[in-house]
């Protein structure tokens, strides 16, 4: 294949991030494929349908309606593709290899991660050696709330890079497809960066939304105790980033408060999963970043409380 036409797509993980990025992937023109459960005949029937919403009037500015290329709960009926769009929790990334073997072609197909935390890049890579490995941090406010639907609050942005920074090319041209279609996305030359500075975000506040007895992020900004915490939490793992070579500034650190008072009332991805009595990505998010910190010679009493905690409760 030359990797320059990335025409053929598959999802696995239709959630909010999957169906968001996958759809806004089909709707500029690239062909795209589900692998699908409890969603799946809504898929056929309607494809993915998008509502852009303004979190502070609960209004919706846009709706699209995407269709879909095929959608099964069968990834052996699947082709090989092109490109494999994985946005499944990290929880069930062992039972995503034996599908993925079925549409993954050795050398050829590019494997993209849009999950959370740490470790899923070099996981998949264990079992696709031969394969371009990139990943994706959504820097976004997206919400499932039906089946086949998902609502946008902010579009934010994706930083994409691949692993060990190997396949550079590969992911600019991911980069641009993005970007073609309307999904604010730049190529980030160092992937363990992105991932920090993402770090930034979720583990305090998806962490304690759990912890401070599910609250949405507006409440966790209303109380003076969680915001401290959040931002001490924020602190460790700049401390940690910095100790593996990835300066985090001040001005990203203080956006990161900006960014979350514009989305209002959210509830953080972790947190839904908690209410609805799903499991937590406890390891990815917290786990091992709190490893790879005190591997690195970090002090992270805060991060090792709150793992903890959510330990006692998930």
């Amino acid at each position: 294949m030359n990797r320059a036409d990335l025409t053929q797509w598959t999802l696995l993980g239709p959630g909010a991030v999957g169906l968001y990025y996958g759809g806004r992937i089909a709707q500029s023109g690239c062909k795209l494929s589900v692998l699908a459960r409890s969603d799946a005949e809504i898929l056929q029937a309607h494809g993915i349908r998008i509502a852009m919403v303004d979190p502070s009037k609960g209004q919706t500015l846009e709706s699209i309606e995407v269709p879909l290329e095929i959608v099964t709960r069968d990834a052996g009926s699947l082709l090989p593709t092109d490109c494999v769009m994985i946005a499944a929790k990290t929880i069930v990334n062992g039972q995503l290899i034996a599908p993925l073997k079925s549409i993954v072609e050795p050398r050829r197909t590019v494997l993209l991660s849009l999950q959370n935390g740490m470790g899923h890049a070099e996981f998949f890579a264990k079992h696709f050696p031969e394969n371009p490995i990139l990943a994706g941090l959504c820097f976004v406010c997206v919400n499932r709330t039906a089946p086949g639907l998902v609502e946008n609050y902010h579009p934010g942005r994706v930083e994409i890079g691949s692993l060990h920074d190997r396949w550079p090319e590969v992911a600019q041209r991911v980069v641009a497809l993005f970007n073609q279609a309307g999904v604010l996305t730049r190529y980030s030359e160092s992937l363990d960066a992105a991932l920090w500075r993402k770090l930034c975000w979720n583990v305090p506040f998806n962490g304690l939304s759990i912890v401070a007895g599910g609250v949405t992020t507006d409440h966790i900004l209303a109380a003076s105790d969680l915001t401290q915490r959040a931002r001490i939490l924020m602190e460790e793992i700049r401390a940690a980033a910095a100790l593996d070579g990835h300066p985090i500034t001040d001005t990203f650190i203080e956006g990161q408060f900006t960014v979350t008072e514009k989305m209002g009332a959210y509830k953080p991805s972790s947190l839904i999963d908690y209410l609805n009595q799903k499991p937590v990505e406890l390891e990815s998010i917290w786990g091992e970043p709190l490893r790879r910190g005190q591997a690195l010679g970090a002090e992270m009493p805060e991060l090792a409380k709150l793992y903890s905690a959510l330990k006692a409760v998930l």
